[in-house]
């Protein structure tokens, strides 16, 4: 069978599945939807108002956890978690939650205040897709995207750069777990594909990308392609910017 993947471009926790049926090698077919339009698809396709969802035959899944579980019991090699009897499985299932739960929300938050102050660059994460409609008429469209996307994840100012604020310390607890083995094998578990793709998403952002790179936190990124977007060096405010650097 032919799992139905439906995405929004650019989203982290659709880039840690589809990493996930890659490394499976399950075949799929992914569904780019428009930023919004989940809200309307979502309930009727697989289930939610958020992405990623999986149709797979007569099953509906939604969410990157709950995916990810079924993938397992699906194709189970190579296993996305260490067996039950392991001493890490616990752990990789905490850090995955912590990815999930914590981390995952930082990157939308402070691409949201990105895209507000430069939504055309909300255009470039969307250039490996297959949009239902050609980007081009959508382009005046985008400052107003990049509002409701905002307004419907409840970002302020004010988050954003507290999330900025804590980001070293996020990355050090990162940096911690690939020291203890927990991260960083050649073979990636939940957890990896988890945090790397919020780790992707931050270093996308080419104000953050000098901040993140020397950690080891930023080769996680290596289990995921290139990303296709990028907002350019100088969008997020200076002073946002020095409270996220290393003391």
């Amino acid at each position: 069978m032919t799992a139905k993947l439906y995405v929004n471009p650019g989203s982290h926790p659709c880039a840690a599945v589809e990493a996930a049926l890659a490394l499976k090698s399950i075949d799929y077919d992914r569904v780019d939807l428009l930023p919004l339009s989940q809200l309307a698809v979502g309930p009727v396709r697989y289930g939610g108002r958020t992405v990623p969802g999986l149709r797979l035959a007569g099953e509906r899944l939604l969410g990157s956890r709950p995916i990810m579980r079924r993938l397992d019991s699906l194709a189970p090699e190579p296993p996305l978690l260490p067996s039950p009897e392991d001493p890490a499985y616990a752990r990789v299932l905490e850090a995955e939650r912590w990815g999930d739960e914590v981390l995952q929300a930082v990157p939308r938050r402070v691409i949201n205040i990105a895209l507000v102050r430069r939504p055309r660059a909300m255009e470039s994460y969307a250039a490996d897709s297959k949009l239902p409609l050609p980007i081009a008429p959508l382009r005046p469209a985008l400052p107003l995207v990049a509002r409701l996307l905002k307004i419907r994840a409840g970002t302020t100012d004010e988050a954003a750069r507290a999330d900025l604020a804590a980001l070293p310390s996020q990355l050090q607890r990162i940096d911690g777990w690939i020291a203890e083995g927990l991260l960083g094998s050649d073979r990636p578990n939940a957890a990896d594909l988890q945090i790397g793709s919020s780790v992707r998403l931050l270093m996308s952002m080419l104000d953050l990308r000098p901040l993140i790179e020397a950690h080891p936190a930023s080769a996680l990124t290596r289990y995921f392609p290139p990303m296709a977007g990028e907002v350019p060096a100088g969008v997020l405010p200076a002073a946002w910017l020095a409270s996220a650097a290393p003391a």
